[in-house]
């Protein structure tokens, strides 16, 4: 054994230079390419020919092009930390700030007060995948003014559904708006 040992010690010494560097040139690498949504994902002016997500969810089928108005929510974190993947709620479902103005809620966007039946047939999933269909690899959280309890028009492809409430649409274009108000619960829908 203390053979063995002084021959890897001996072996480890010969690659390292007389300072205790390595006198090897390191291999070069290269840092991966960023990973970006790209812009254009993102429209400047918002569809004409959007319905509500129910009323598009009710009837659309896999691989049907689909536009809706939706809002970013239905979960305390709506967004998925390492994926360009987050969830919607059809504008028909109540959140907090619509519900009242006391401002008693520090979450409005997981619609916590809102029935658990109706909150799964009125969410969708909403992915931004690139080129080969695959989600892009970064949080879509505030790329294109997205964040929780805003509006959003999506454009895109159904790509998975069943009838237990699952709904996914691999976005083409998201219109971002605002967040509604106690008052005015349309409010940056428009």
């Amino acid at each position: 054994m203390l053979k063995f040992l002084m021959t890897v010690l001996f072996a480890s010494s010969m690659l390292l230079g007389c300072d205790g560097e390595r006198s090897e040139e390191p291999a070069e690498t290269t840092a991966p390419a960023a990973v970006a949504i790209p812009a254009d994902t993102f429209l400047t002016s918002r569809p004409t020919d959007a319905q509500d997500l129910l009323a598009v969810k009710n009837t659309a089928a896999i691989g049907d092009d689909v536009t809706f108005l939706a809002r970013v929510g239905g979960r305390v974190k709506p967004f998925v930390e390492s994926q360009a993947i987050f969830v919607a709620a059809d504008p028909s479902l109540k959140s907090c700030e619509i519900i009242s103005d006391d401002d008693h809620c520090t979450v409005p966007w997981d619609y916590c007060c809102e029935d658990g039946q109706l909150l799964r047939e009125g969410m969708a999933t909403i992915r931004i995948v690139d080129a080969e269909g695959r989600p892009i690899r970064m949080n879509a959280n505030g790329a294109g003014g997205l964040e929780p309890a805003k509006y959003i028009v999506v454009r895109g492809t159904v790509s998975d559904r069943n009838d237990e409430g699952l709904f996914i649409v691999d976005a083409s274009g998201i219109w971002v708006g605002g967040k509604p108000t106690f008052k005015e619960p349309r409010k940056g829908s428009m």
